[in-house]
């Protein structure tokens, strides 16, 4: 667990937490608006949560996703659990522009996740994005 990036999570990257979950940008963004929500107790499976853990990973994925849609003019969001690499339940939350291709070709490759942090969303554009979301949230 110390190697965990959701039991380790950056608080710069945090756009909000609840007792259950913690919603942040994704560490490996691959496109401005990629966040992800964890469950906040270390379980590696969907399978293992409790509905209470459930429903605020998926509230919270709910609201951020309306304000990063909002604020980024997409047309809809994506939602994809895979835990492959990061053995802690999350979910990431991907925009979707009207003009993009479909989300496959720009998440996986054959071998993977394409893209890595910084050569896609830059740490300003990330750190704006956070603090629009978070203002949102207030206000609400």
């Amino acid at each position: 667990m110390d190697e965990c990036i959701f039991c380790n999570y950056e608080k710069k990257y945090v756009i909000k937490e609840t007792e259950f979950a913690i919603a942040t940008y994704f560490p490996r963004a691959i496109k401005r608006g990629h966040f992800v929500v964890a469950v906040r107790e270390h379980l590696p499976t969907f399978t293992e949560l409790n509905c209470e853990q459930v429903k605020e990973v998926f509230s919270l994925a709910l609201d951020i996703s309306k304000v990063v849609k909002n604020l980024l003019g997409c047309e809809k969001m994506y939602l994809a659990a895979i835990g492959d690499k990061d053995l802690h339940f999350h979910i990431h939350v991907f925009p979707k522009n009207e003009s993009d291709s479909p989300m496959g070709i720009h998440i996986m490759a054959d071998s993977g996740w394409k893209g890595e942090v910084g050569e896609i969303v830059l740490e300003d554009e990330v750190q704006r994005l956070i603090c629009s979301i978070k203002k949102v949230l207030q206000d609400d």
